[in-house]
């Protein structure tokens, strides 16, 4: 009798280790915290604005529409047109290059018709350029009668890195001189 009320006690005491379990609460606060951290991560990303860290330009292409085949009358028109006074900044090494298109392309040689803003320390100088532009604009705009244009032509050289050139971008684009800023390439 004694044996077998020893092996009841052992076979109690066995299902209360058994049951006792004391991860279920650690476990599930911390399923719990992952699944807001998951949800709360998802949630911001679906509410983040689709424009956060977007810097908009343009790249130029020839205006040459399409035939309209299916008789709906569109006609495809281009939102800017770039002329011989459009305004270019050309991005080097070693300075920024500013002028009108036909100073770049006609009248390469002269130097009358060009401004240039050395970079400090290999830094450009986006503040600078955006006021000497400004106030060239402005001389140009009383000079010629014309309204100045709200498109800018802006040619890196190849050897700039990307970022550096993005970055001149938004500084082109923050400066409120221009509404758009067309990335060319091919033009010297």
């Amino acid at each position: 009798m004694t044996a077998s009320t020893m092996l009841l006690l052992k076979i109690s005491r066995t299902k209360k280790r058994l049951s006792n379990n004391v991860w279920y609460i650690p476990i599930s606060v911390l399923a719990a915290v992952g699944l807001m951290f998951y949800l709360s991560s998802l949630l911001r990303a679906i509410s983040m604005a689709g424009r956060y860290g977007l810097i908009e330009a343009e790249i130029p292409v020839l205006q040459v529409p399409i035939q309209d085949t299916g008789f709906k009358h569109f006609t495809e028109k281009g939102s800017e047109t770039l002329t011989a006074d459009t305004p270019l900044v050309l991005l080097t090494r070693d300075a920024f290059y500013f002028g009108p298109v036909s100073a770049f392309a006609q009248d390469l040689t002269n130097v009358r018709n060009k401004f240039y803003i050395p970079h400090a320390e290999g830094a450009p100088q986006l503040n600078r350029l955006a006021k000497d532009m400004e106030r060239w604009m402005q001389d140009k705009e009383e000079e010629t009668g014309k309204a100045r244009s709200r498109t800018v032509l802006f040619l890196p050289t190849e050897e700039i890195p990307m970022p550096i050139v993005i970055q001149c971008i938004a500084g082109l684009r923050r400066s409120r001189l221009f509404d758009k800023v067309v990335v060319g390439g091919g033009l010297i």
